[in-house]
């Protein structure tokens, strides 16, 4: 059973926006999966790297979205977006240069959290300005189609070594 799953009360309406949301949630399921295997740097490297960088597409996808149907508080969902990116940012740092132990479980608790609340309450706040916007639709194809599957599969336990 995955660490975080999707669910229909999830969605905005917009199906790459919810192809986004589900995006998101399976890559903070791989980055548990390789916290939980024991993944080695690079594994984490690119888990980490991953995430962040679909992080500010899914961003830059959602805000155009928005702009696209004059959503009225595009200015604080933005200001949201640059907090949660820098703060993704500044974690992965920490985690990279060792500056705390046990980030793990509560990077993946904060996600989780985060996501939910971003997604239940702040974007379903927008969503009555989707619904029959023809623009929505178009603004979110300039981005294309986004990660629609990302691999499912942990990385290998790191060998056991001296």
């Amino acid at each position: 059973m995955p660490f975080y799953e999707w669910s229909e009360s999830m969605s905005v309406g917009v199906p790459l926006i919810d192809s986004d949301h589900r995006a998101l949630i399976d890559l903070i399921n791989r980055l548990h999966d390789a916290l939980e295997y024991g993944a080695g740097p690079s594994d984490m490297d690119q888990v980490f790297q991953s995430l962040v960088a679909y992080i500010e597409f899914h961003f830059a996808r959602e805000e155009a979205v928005l702009a696209a149907c004059g959503y009225p508080s595009l200015a604080e969902h933005r200001a949201e977006h640059d907090r949660f990116t820098a703060d993704m940012r500044y974690t992965r740092d920490r985690y990279f240069s060792g500056g705390e132990a046990g980030l793990g479980p509560h990077l993946l608790a904060f996600l989780k959290d985060w996501l939910n609340n971003h997604i239940l309450v702040e974007d379903m706040a927008y969503r009555p300005f989707l619904e029959g916007n023809a623009e929505v639709e178009r603004a979110a194809l300039r981005f294309g189609p986004g990660l629609s599957d990302p691999d499912p599969t942990p990385p290998p336990p790191r060998p056991a070594g001296p």
